[in-house]
């Protein structure tokens, strides 16, 4: 009949033998493994997470009225903030101020002790189609209490910090921009010095006089035109003056040097003239006009050496001198007065040509000054426009009126822990508690090599009958029995 049974229905049986025969022992296995796993689960601590929400504000003005000096964007900041607030030193003190860790502290290093805060610190960034628009702050621990104290502290340092740092920006940018001001205000007013005294060292010769100079230039040609005419009809009057007095004495015949001396006056006079008229038209440094000069020099030195002739009526009269002795001499001293006038204004034609003539490089040099100067105002323009913007902007800062961050939800203390999962690490141990029943059974019957079966036994020597079976025979049916010593016997 065993031999017509299905292999499958056999090898079932066979294990269900095996079970029942180890059952106790592998109850005993899963029962142990079961309640060493419930007793290490039941005295896992709790761990609780705090968590906190803020609020990345915007600029509450607008930057059409002030524009913010702080460039840095939210999640830059945010991430500067972090790295600031998660600092060694930072965290060391939160440690230190909560007794965080106290046995962690002992047993570890400080940096190993500040690792595992950063690894129990969680920083969430909630991104809008506008940017970040908040962001979350986790902490967790093993007290409830605790992790909600630290979270609001992480919190309260992040408002904070983000305040701080945007004013200390706001101000550094404010500082800067007021040292570049005053740096530029210097060199404005230096340049200004510059211009001012280069105008006073070059009055007279700057750009904007040349039209002035001009005039006055014209105004003295036309006085040296008129006194040169002047002179011109003086010295006619003294020809004249001395043709007639000469006719009257009827000493040009006496006096030869008379008629020569005419002759001087007349060449004289119209050298003069020619001389004004030369000046009229060119400058002193002119070679028509040096020659013109050195011309009537040498005829004035000639008058000055041909002697005049004495007159009848000197010596008629005696020491009593005639009209015309005394309108001659009135003659020379409105020539004298002419010709001194005549040098004052070619001194004064001279100059102003001179000026009129160095205006080309003046305009040059000053050109360049008031280059210089412009870029100079013009940067000190948009310095102090900058340093206005930036003060405003430092104002909003300390007003709390930039990007700032707004605590939603403080942190609350958690009503339950979020782990160890206990009904779970129960499960799991439960099955491998079972598991390990198995394995126990399996492992025993690998090693033990009785024969508890007819069908074992058929197994081993399949050619063999079976002519017979012993049921089990337990101890204490064994002592129970007269004829134990037979059995033993027999056995």
């Amino acid at each position: 009949m065993r031999n017509s049974s299905p292999p499958l229905e056999v090898g079932i049986a066979r294990w269900i033998e095996v079970m029942r025969r180890n059952l106790l022992l592998a109850s005993i296995v899963a029962l142990g493994v079961f309640g060493i796993a419930a007793v290490v689960i039941a005295k896992l601590p709790n761990v609780y997470r705090a968590e906190t929400r803020i609020l990345v504000n915007p600029q509450r003005i607008s930057d059409k009225y002030v524009s913010s000096t702080v460039s840095m964007g939210p999640a830059e900041r945010l991430n500067t903030l972090s790295q600031q607030i998660l600092s060694t030193s930072r965290l060391e003190a939160i440690t230190t101020e909560l007794n965080l860790y106290p046995k962690e502290r002992q047993a570890l290093g400080r940096d190993r002790v500040i690792d595992l805060m950063r690894h129990h610190i969680t920083i969430d960034l909630k991104q809008s189609s506008d940017g970040p628009s908040a962001f979350t702050i986790s902490y967790t621990g093993g007290s409830a209490q605790e992790v909600a104290t630290v979270t609001n502290r992480l919190a309260a340092s992040f408002i904070d910090w983000n305040l701080r740092d945007r004013e200390q920006e706001a101000q550094g940018t404010t500082l800067f921009l007021e040292k570049e001001l005053a740096t530029s205000k210097s060199e404005l007013d230096a340049l200004e010095e510059r211009l001012r005294v280069y105008k006073v060292q070059h009055l007279g010769q700057l750009p904007n006089e040349l039209d002035a100079n001009l005039q006055t230039l014209s105004r003295l040609q036309v006085q040296l035109q008129a006194n040169s005419d002047a002179q011109n009809r003086l010295d006619q009057q003294a020809l004249l003056s001395r043709s007639g007095s000469y006719d009257a004495s009827g000493e040009q015949g006496e006096n030869p040097q008379a008629g020569l001396r005419s002759q001087l006056v007349a060449r004289d006079v119209q050298a003069h003239r020619d001389l004004a008229e030369l000046h009229s038209h060119y400058t002193a440094a002119h070679p028509d006009v040096i020659s013109k000069e050195a011309e009537v020099a040498s005829l004035d030195a000639q008058l000055t050496q041909t002697p005049a002739s004495v007159s009848s009526r000197t010596r008629r009269s005696g020491s009593v001198a005639s009209p015309a002795d005394a309108q001659e001499t009135s003659i020379h001293h409105s020539r004298d007065h002419l010709a001194a006038e005549q040098r004052q204004i070619e001194s004064s034609i001279n100059n102003y040509q001179s000026r009129v003539n160095g205006v080309p490089i003046r305009e040059q040099e000053i050109s360049q000054l008031l280059r210089d100067y412009d870029t100079a105002k013009e940067h000190y323009r948009s310095l102090l426009e900058k340093t206005y913007t930036a003060q405003m902007s430092m104002e909003l800062e300390r007003g709390q009126e930039g990007g700032s961050f707004t605590l939603l939800d403080p942190a609350q203390v958690p009503d339950a822990p979020i782990g160890p999962n206990r009904p779970v690490l129960y499960s799991m141990f439960l099955v491998a508690s079972l598991v390990a029943g198995l394995l126990v059974i399996a492992l025993r019957e690998r090693l033990d090599s009785t024969v508890k079966s007819d069908g074992e036994l058929h197994d081993i020597l399949p050619h063999i009958p079976v002519l017979g079976l012993i049921p089990r025979i337990s101890k204490t049916i064994v002592n129970r029995s007269p004829a134990q010593p037979t059995l033993r016997r027999a056995s």
